[in-house]
């Protein structure tokens, strides 16, 4: 059980690290390509197509490889105010259901981008000539991995007695 517990604690953490990593080389990335198209626009006089679509994709992928390391961290989104009001026990049942729930519904949403990105796999983006999926696999990606820190952090709170992460209490 205690090397089980082990191997996921690192899986996690090594998934959290390259969501990470990823996530400042897509925002480095989005500041060369948008940089590029001012200066070729304002300097050179002469735009090029592809840098829109770029940063627009760009951006996609950052939302939600972004969200995904966010939720990790136990920073996600969540209207709080009434659960603090209440006992801690309570606090902790609630922020347990609000994960199971986050789990399944971006489950969901993996799934629903999985079929989207099979339906349009077909179809290139104008300006770069990439398959239009390349907007649908953010879905996939950021869906599962909400997913899995959403299941983890549930695990971890049901099944080792862990507290509301700490991160979550320091944003209360």
């Amino acid at each position: 059980m205690h090397a089980a517990i082990a191997f996921t604690r690192r899986l996690e953490r090594v998934i959290g690290h390259v969501e990470e990593v990823v996530g400042i080389l897509l925002v480095a990335l989005l500041a060369v390509v948008v940089n590029l198209q001012i200066f070729a626009r304002y300097l050179f006089h002469a735009p090029f197509m592809w840098p829109e679509e770029a940063a627009r994709l760009l951006m996609i992928w950052i939302a939600f490889i972004g969200a995904a390391a966010l939720t990790r961290r136990g920073a996600d989104m969540a209207v709080d105010t009434f659960v603090l009001m209440m006992p801690d026990r309570w606090q902790r049942r609630f922020v347990i259901m609000k994960d199971v729930v986050m789990a399944a519904l971006f489950m969901f949403v993996a799934m629903q981008g999985y079929k989207l990105a099979v339906a349009v796999a077909g179809m290139p983006l104008i300006a770069l000539g990439w398959p239009t999926a390349m907007l649908a696999w953010p879905l996939v990606i950021g869906g599962l991995l909400i997913s899995f820190h959403s299941v983890m952090r549930v695990a971890r709170m049901v099944l080792l007695g862990e507290e509301i992460a700490p991160e979550v209490k320091a944003l209360t």
